[in-house]
């Protein structure tokens, strides 16, 4: 009578066995970790784009909103250039419309008293209102008053077959048909200044925008009134040009954003230079990616 028996797992062929799914295992996680960083990094990215792009859209409504309801004795954007560190930029305007709305309005007639006949919008986001302060300036933007004045009181009507409002000041004016009137809150300007501290841009003294390694802002001045830039019209430092109002075309806005450290990484160059300011990177900034933002944005209101 035969004797049969199965023959078992060998102790080599075990070590074997338990290599060979050990190294499958160690492919899956490496795979896995890889996909799994992939995906981390463009859902960060594209969060990052998301806060970048809304960024950069206040910013550039800021610059466009300089100068709104400014007189020409005022410069309403002014500068501080750092060739050796980031840039402050500094903007002046009767109101910034992120956060809220501008009100303003023109008169209608001729006056020479305490109440005045202004255009009627009938929309009371953007209507003047009782207790606003305001200045009236002429089509030059040249002040017709030089303190604000209080609106007292006020009473719809039509003038001139138009939808109207007359106005009591506080005091009396002297105005023409067509002068503005810009309703001033606080009955000051309201600035907003950005400024870069550490690895934060701030907006009006708040953060705004994290992760920023530079900023940096170039003026372009039409010196020559031709409207092209030519040459030397890209200027870095705008205090002190004569006609700097009459002149400015455009501001450029720069921008270096920081990607998190990754020592798998390596920035392909050792220095970078933005406008006229140029810095290197050692050690960890070397394993930081980094995207540069510029922005260049036509002023509308300062002249």
């Amino acid at each position: 009578m035969k004797c049969s028996f199965k023959k078992g797992i060998t102790l080599i062929e075990l070590i074997v066995a338990l290599g060979v799914l050990s190294l499958l295992l160690t492919a899956v996680f490496v795979v896995y970790r890889s996909q799994l960083r992939t995906a981390t990094t463009q859902r960060s990215i594209s969060l990052l784009q998301t806060d970048i792009q809304q960024a950069l859209n206040i910013m550039k409504f800021d610059v466009l909103m300089a100068g709104y309801g400014i007189p020409t004795s005022n410069i309403p954007i002014t500068g501080v250039n750092r060739s050796d560190g980031s840039d402050v930029l500094t903007l002046m305007s009767t109101g910034f419309i992120v956060g809220g709305t501008t009100r303003w309005s023109y008169t209608m007639d001729i006056f020479g008293a305490s109440q005045i006949i202004v255009r009627r919008w009938g929309d009371e986001r953007v209507d003047v209102q009782v207790g606003d302060r305001i200045l009236i300036m002429d089509d030059r933007k040249k002040l017709i008053i030089t303190q604000p004045l209080t609106i007292t009181a006020r009473e719809a009507l039509t003038y001139n077959n138009q939808p109207a409002y007359q106005l009591t000041l506080s005091g009396n004016v002297q105005t023409a048909a067509g002068n503005f009137v810009y309703v001033v809150t606080g009955g000051q300007f309201q600035t907003v200044q950005y400024s870069l501290r550490n690895d934060t841009l701030f907006r009006a003294g708040a953060p705004f925008l994290t992760g920023v390694e530079d900023f940096q802002v170039s003026y372009w001045v039409d010196q020559n009134r031709n409207g092209i830039e030519d040459v030397g019209e890209r200027v870095h430092n705008p205090q002190g040009i004569a006609d700097f109002n009459q002149l400015l075309r455009s501001v450029r806005l720069n921008l270096v954003l920081l990607g998190a450290l990754d020592m798998d990484y390596t920035y392909p160059q050792n220095q970078i230079t933005l406008e006229d300011h140029t810095y290197s990177l050692n050690g960890d900034q070397l394993h930081r990616r980094r995207r540069i933002y510029t922005l260049d944005i036509k002023v509308r209101n300062i002249r």
